[in-house]
């Protein structure tokens, strides 16, 4: 049983290309992670990665900005579309049915992630991973359990309390998941409020949430998720002739300029003169205490997608069948692509020193040293080959457990739904004679 294939969209094609650059970020953070920072030392040696642009293949924290400005653009599209349209019901009901729907969208896949890589992990595949030189891997890495028992219990509570803390010892990049529940959870709170709301009053409140949201630190979900709430209100408005809006030159330079901003290093921004501008600027307006770096991100990610949905030529390169691939496998590239790391590739990286002295290497004068990566040729072959197994390990996830996670939350929100179908509307998209329903239309003229 396959899933529904969804239509080819600009926004999938946003969404493939921030999965790609969280992978990027944490394979660059388990050999490169100087790549972190906008030089080599403080005397300002740079290479070509650390430059502006360049450097956005280690910009793990633009693509989780990315992904939750999706979150509030994607969860609030088809409501904010049925309120303008005055369909009241069919607002609430399928409010109703899509917050349902998204706790277990979220929550049975990643489960059956994390039981994956519990599984995984009891069957000692993260052996080589515990050994290897490269300190990021080794941190995302842990033993088997001391028994069985222990093992399950320790499963049972990370299934539970994950989504409490983020905090897994089988998987520490999940972390930003229960932060994905929570954006969800802003988005549809927001939608209840403003249902009966005139369109310019919602988008007056949703400004609002956003500055509260800047000014009280929230730069790393709230922020983002009514930038992308804002943008689908613009998308009811503009609707399909958004792309014309304004000159393409403007649309080609805000995704220019939010590409700079998104540049800014996540180490060490005072070593370079253009990070420690931007640092400079952005300390006007970020509120005291607040972390610079995850707000200039926010920032530049937001005139990004504002961007690309202002320009046509964006939303075409993003709407290739390559990009929606990529986009609708986005999910399963997160939660697969750390197994793969610990297993995969750092046994093909690896290898050869494990070969050679076993899991307890050596150096010259007998001292314990961690497992060394092969050369140059061998290290580049294996990360290809890492991407390839990880887009098709993340394809098969679509085909073989895609649906079978999608029966269960059909299954869930069944019972708590009673089975009530997602409404459309009578007439026109219109609820007709409903007062309410004339009123908004009156409101939308």
């Amino acid at each position: 049983m396959r899933s529904k294939k969804r239509a080819d969209n600009w926004v999938d094609g946003l969404r493939g290309i921030a999965a790609l650059m969280v992978v990027t970020y944490h394979v660059c953070s388990s050999f490169a992670a100087w790549l972190n920072s906008p030089a080599m030392n403080e005397q300002g040696t740079a290479l070509l990665f650390q430059y502006p642009f360049f450097r956005l293949v280690v910009s793990g924290r633009s693509a989780l900005a990315l992904f939750f400005i999706i979150t509030g653009y994607v969860n609030s599209f088809r409501a904010i579309k049925e309120t303008r349209e005055g369909d009241m019901e069919g607002v609430l009901t399928n409010l109703s049915r899509n917050t349902i729907g998204r706790i277990g969208k979220l929550i049975v896949p990643t489960n059956a992630a994390i039981l994956l890589s519990w599984l995984v992990c009891q069957l000692n595949g993260h052996r080589i991973a515990r050994v290897v030189e490269s300190a990021w891997i080794q941190r995302v890495s842990c033993a088997p359990g001391p028994s069985f028992g222990a093992s399950v219990d320790k499963l049972l509570r990370n299934l539970t309390l994950f989504w409490h803390d983020g905090q897994s010892p089988y998987d520490g990049t999940y972390w930003t998941i229960p932060f994905f529940l929570q954006g969800s959870m802003a988005v549809y709170l927001t939608l209840l409020a403003t249902t009966f709301a005139r369109p310019r009053y919602t988008k007056g409140i949703i400004i609002f949430l956003y500055l509260y949201s800047w000014a009280g630190g929230q730069s790393l979900v709230e922020t983002n998720v009514y930038a992308g709430m804002f943008l689908a209100e613009l998308n009811a408005d503009f609707g399909a002739h958004a792309t014309s809006v304004m000159p393409r030159a403007i649309s080609a330079l805000m995704v220019v300029f939010g590409l700079f901003l998104s540049s800014i290093p996540e180490d060490n921004a005072d070593w370079m003169p253009w990070s420690r501008g931007i640092v400079w600027a952005a300390s006007m307006i970020v509120p005291a205490g607040g972390e610079i770096n995850r707000y200039v991100v926010s920032a530049g990610t937001t005139v990004v997608m504002y961007g690309a949905f202002f320009s046509p030529d964006a939303r075409r390169i993003l709407s290739h069948p390559v990009m929606n691939f990529l986009g609708r496998i986005s999910f399963p590239v997160y939660l697969l692509h750390n197994t793969l790391i610990r297993t995969v590739l750092s046994w093909m990286v690896y290898r050869y020193d494990f070969m050679m002295q076993g899991l307890h290497p050596v150096d010259d004068n007998g001292n314990p040293r961690w497992l060394a990566q092969s050369g140059f040729v061998s290290f580049w072959t294996s990360i290809l080959v890492f991407y390839v197994c990880l887009l098709y390990s993340a394809h098969l996830w679509t085909i073989h457990v895609d649906p079978r996670c999608e029966t269960v939350v059909i299954w869930m929100s069944n019972r708590v739904l009673g089975h009530h179908k997602e409404h459309t509307p009578t007439k026109d998209g219109v609820l007709v004679g409903t007062p309410l329903a004339k009123w908004q239309i009156e409101d939308k003229r």
